[in-house]
């Protein structure tokens, strides 16, 4: 692989879980090294999600009684962001994440 050449894949993060019916999610995260570029199966095969701008990343996922709550920690340009998705909010949205 050439790190040149932004169509191949330099990074990638995922993370899964199973919902309360039982189900698997997978989400996977991957980085031509601009853009962190987002994969999703729910079960009905593999689509496109969101896109950040970025370079590495990393994910955890956790359920409550709400449901499932993903963090996607995305670095560009020595700076870490915190993106979080949660039930009841549409879409993603920056979190409290502060590098030290």
């Amino acid at each position: 692989m050439s790190s040149d050449n932004p169509s191949y894949p330099i990074s990638t993060s995922a993370a899964s879980w199973f919902d309360s019916s039982h189900a698997l999610h997978i989400r996977v995260y991957s980085s031509d090294g601009y853009t962190i570029s987002e994969r999703c199966n729910d079960g009905q095969g593999w689509v496109a999600g969101a896109t950040f701008p970025g370079s590495q990343s990393s994910v955890t996922v956790w359920q409550d009684s709400a449901g499932e709550h993903i963090r996607l920690y995305v670095t560009n340009e020595n700076v870490t962001t915190e993106y979080c998705s949660d039930p009841g909010t549409a879409g993603w949205t920056k979190g409290s994440y502060t590098q030290p």
